[in-house]
């Protein structure tokens, strides 16, 4: 049986939490001024390791998927837990959106084909980008495993070391400056993928100690975090428009901050062993996240668009996230126990 890590329960509620806290602190996007607008841009960047948290934790364990089971068996777990879903609460958020913005008419055959392209192209629910990375992963993962193995460290090493130089330094840098990527990129598929080399960081840090370096490692990890909110507001008045691009989670500021606050839980509770009742909880909180992930966006978009809560307030940006956070996670263990739901989260 694997050994269950419980730092990767907590890194999950936490990724989950900061998924809530970056849809909460969308004030930032209004390129507005102010320390409310500020607060906001903070929010964002602190909060911007959520989704590279879930990839690393993937990365971690499902790169090794072959100790454990086959892959028909990998597939078909993985289609029921997510691709089942996916497309479930995108056809949800699709009849919710249609119902408030879009008024397409259900009895007409075109209002299908809006949202089978708008599904294929990302565009039902833009939050959703997530579940596209993932499955791609999936899909790519039993060619990966054979690679990812203890004995290829160095072949691994080359790999990071290529997309942090590829995406996070040089696409980084061009992404910044809003010029196109460099033409060769695309030669290098594998090394020049964005979310391989979080993906690839996750297993790294399961499976080897970064020793004397973690020093280092929190101090630039701390070090982005100034950067990335200093360049952002900076930036964003500059150019007279918001630069969510800053703090991008591909880029070298993002990447660090993400592995930083992965490799933090990691290195304190890689040995901890909970009580049996707070093994409980937190097993139920951490199962939870995908439920959080589909719903959670629902009642933020109500506060919003009935402008329940003024958007820079101070209330929006810390008390919602809590609150959304929370029932969340109470609707989703509620719907695990209903037979018909409980593949829905």
């Amino acid at each position: 049986m694997k050994r269950r890590y419980y730092y990767m329960d907590l890194l999950n509620i936490l990724a989950t939490f900061a998924v809530v806290m970056l849809h909460s602190s969308s004030f930032a996007f209004s390129n507005a001024a102010g320390w409310h607008w500020d607060l906001a841009v903070s929010l964002q960047v602190l909060f911007i390791f959520a989704v590279p948290i879930f990839f690393m934790i993937s990365g971690a364990n499902i790169l090794d998927y072959r100790t454990r089971e086959t892959t028909s068996v990998f597939f078909r777990k993985r289609l029921k837990r997510i691709a089942v879903p996916f497309l479930m609460w995108s056809i949800v958020w699709f009849l919710y959106f249609n119902h408030y913005d879009w008024h397409h008419s259900l009895l007409k055959l075109n209002t299908y084909n809006i949202f089978i392209y708008k599904f294929l192209h990302g565009n039902v629910q833009p939050i959703f980008w997530f579940f596209y990375v993932i499955i791609g992963f999936y899909l790519s993962a039993p060619v990966l495993t054979k690679i990812f193995n203890v004995e290829n460290k160095r072949t691994i090493e080359y790999l990071i070391l290529l997309n942090v130089i590829i995406v996070a330094l040089i696409g980084y840098y061009y992404q910044l400056r809003q010029q196109p990527a460099l033409a060769f990129e695309s030669a290098l598929s594998i090394g020049s993928a964005g979310s391989i080399g979080i993906f690839s960081i996750g297993w790294y840090l399961q499976h080897f100690s970064i020793g004397k370096y973690k020093k280092y490692l929190y101090i630039f990890g701390i070090f982005s975090v100034i950067c990335m909110v200093a360049l952002t507001i900076h930036l964003s008045h500059v150019c007279d428009q918001y630069q969510s691009n800053v703090y991008s989670i591909w880029g070298v500021f993002g990447l660090a901050w993400s592995t930083t606050i992965f490799y933090a839980f990691k290195d304190k509770f890689t040995d901890w062993q909970p009580s049996q009742k707070v093994q409980k909880i937190i097993s139920e909180m951490a199962s939870a996240s995908l439920g959080v992930y589909v719903i959670h966006y629902f009642m933020i978009d109500h506060i919003d668009r009935y402008h329940l809560i003024e958007i820079n307030s101070i209330k929006h940006m810390i008390i919602v996230p809590l609150v959304v956070w929370g029932c969340s996670i109470v609707i989703t263990i509620l719907i695990k126990k209903i037979p018909f739901l409980r593949r829905a989260v």
